[in-house]
């Protein structure tokens, strides 16, 4: 039965320092390069999930397990509903719900300071397709986001969330900290930092 298989020499790998992950490209990218080339594609990678009623630290240490800093949300039936970000889970927000609801922080659920998708604008992965990473730059600096969620439409005609560039894994593919977009004075600015190889 197994007569047209054949055993594969295993190798040692004691010498391995590194895994890869797909922020981890060999792709040389500058600010002309496809912005598709920054996009955390969910056809590719699978999301990280989380449930509405999920209480906050619990939420906290799923994110850091899962080394990202923005959750989905979906409800009860698996539906997205939002979105979550470490300064959101970590920030004024949870306070400010405490104080106005009269409830302690293990009662804080991701549904009571997550961005509901009702207020969450996007690109469509068509965009995308067209855009350059400094078309995404300067999209970010306009809005003051850390991400940009990118939604795209199924062959029946179903609008879904297609995957999410975030500003992080822009520096590191530029080799450079996001926070030059915020001081710099024009574009021609970051692009000389960026052409300089400007560290993170």
């Amino acid at each position: 039965m197994f007569q047209e298989f054949k055993h594969i020499r295993l190798q040692e790998i004691a010498e391995v320092d590194f895994i890869m992950s797909p922020e981890l490209s060999n792709k040389n990218i500058s600010l002309h390069s496809p912005a598709v080339d920054t996009l955390t594609d969910f056809t590719k990678v699978t999301p990280v999930m989380v449930q509405e009623s999920m209480p906050i630290e619990d939420a906290i240490a799923h994110m850091k397990s899962q080394h990202v800093r923005l959750l989905f949300v979906v409800d009860s039936h698996q539906n997205f509903s939002g979105i979550v970000t470490a300064a959101d889970l970590q920030g004024r927000k949870v306070m400010a719900f405490m104080q106005r609801d009269g409830v302690s922080r293990d009662q804080v659920q991701i549904r009571h300071i997550m961005l509901s998708k009702l207020h969450i604008r996007a690109l469509t992965y068509a965009q995308i397709k067209e855009a350059k990473v400094g078309d995404i730059m300067l999209t970010l600096k306009g809005s003051g986001a850390q991400h940009v969620v990118v939604v795209d439409e199924s062959t029946a005609g179903v609008m879904r969330v297609r995957g999410i560039i975030s500003s992080s894994d822009i520096s590191r593919c530029l080799k450079i900290g996001f926070d030059v977009m915020y001081e710099a004075k024009s574009f021609a600015e970051i692009e000389k930092i960026v052409s300089q190889g400007g560290e993170i």
